[in-house]
């Protein structure tokens, strides 16, 4: 009867420590499950960013032989510059696909959106922002000035400097009023924070589709070679990128050159910035831009005089019409003016209207 129980007892033994090694098997299975996952998520994503670099080089390499070419032949002419024109479109068609793939990896190894760019909230939908951070953001979607896109008082065709010195681009526009929480956004930006040229670019995609139908060209605002080492990376760059990804517009990374550093511009009037700003734009690829309609993109519209020295550049080069579309812009706001200035106004008979009040809701 002993021999019995024992022997039953080592069967039961037995099958425990069969089952044990079989989960134990299950466990060392899925782990290994999961490892060949990720190991097969970052081999796209290595392999995409390999391929990447090798395009980068092969890219690189085709644009110094086309500059050593030039050199020896001296100026292009006739198809000579239509083939220079369409070979740079080229470029920038592959680099678009690239991006793209880049794009991808990056999806496939870390996921979507989670958080709020403004906030750091969790965020449960494609969006860049939370809904609380949206409602907070100061939108530029009241009156605008129909020339600069700041935002002005009231509905006006446009602000008073525009009226007095007439940008030489077609219209500007820009999706937030460089104002509140807007400043810190921008500053990150400008500071390290290029993860948000993509949530920015969101914001500003409906109005290059919606204000620039026709636009058919993107570039960007240049920095010089000493200060894009500095900063690292031209934020105006990222956006113009990020624009033609949404858009489908082809980006010319090129087309621009600044030839010179200018000065901080922050304290300057705008007669000041724009004398600052004056001959320091080149366009390098002028038959690309020929009869196009181009989007100028940067972070920030303060007085518009730089985009008014690209705009000018731009038209030196043959563009038909030149569009400005930034982030933000500073609202514009008449100065004070003394009763001296009052007075006279009034005598001349040039005192701008009382305002009219901005429309209830629902009236």
């Amino acid at each position: 009867m002993k021999g019995e129980e024992g022997a039953a007892q080592a069967g039961r033994t037995a099958e425990s420590e069969a089952a044990a090694w079989q989960a134990d098997g299950i466990v060392e299975n899925e782990v290994a499950v999961r490892q060949a996952d990720g190991a097969a998520k970052n081999e796209v994503a290595v392999g995409v960013m390999d391929g990447a670099a090798e395009n980068e080089v092969a890219v690189g390499a085709a644009d110094a032989a086309e500059n050593k070419a030039k050199k020896k032949g001296g100026k292009k002419k006739g198809k000579e510059k239509k083939d220079a024109a369409q070979r740079a479109a080229a470029r920038a068609e592959r680099a678009k696909k690239l991006r793209r793939l880049l794009e991808l990896a990056h999806e496939a190894v870390f996921g979507k959106n989670c958080v709020c760019a403004a906030c750091g909230e969790d965020v449960f939908d494609d969006g860049f922002f939370c809904a609380h951070c949206l409602a907070e953001l100061p939108l530029n979607d009241e009156y605008v000035c129909s020339k600069c896109g700041r935002a002005i008082e009231a509905d006006y065709p446009v602000c008073l400097e525009c009226k007095a010195h007439m940008p030489l681009y077609d219209a500007a526009r820009s999706a937030f009023r460089y104002e509140e929480r807007v400043v810190g956004l921008i500053k990150r930006f400008k500071t390290g924070g290029r993860y948000l040229a993509a949530a920015l670019a969101a914001r500003m995609a409906p109005l290059l589709a919606d204000s620039f139908p026709d636009a058919d060209l993107i570039v960007s605002v240049p920095m010089t070679d000493k200060a894009l080492k500095k900063r690292g990376y031209n934020q105006a760059e990222l956006l113009a990128d990020a624009l033609s990804l949404r858009s489908g517009i082809p980006y010319a990374p090129a087309a621009l050159v600044k030839t010179r550093d200018t000065a901080a511009q922050k304290h300057l009037t705008a007669a000041e910035r724009a004398q600052n700003l004056a001959g320091s734009f080149r366009v390098h690829e002028r038959a690309l831009c020929r009869g196009r309609h181009v989007v100028i993109v940067d972070d920030v519209l303060t007085t518009g005089a730089t985009a008014d020295a690209v705009a000018r550049a731009l038209r030196g080069a043959g563009a038909a019409r030149v569009y400005v579309l930034t982030a933000a812009s500073v609202p514009y706001r008449e100065r004070p003016r003394t009763p001296e200035q009052a007075l006279s106004a009034d005598e001349k008979g040039s005192a701008p209207p009382a305002p009219p009040k901005k429309p209830a809701h629902g009236a």
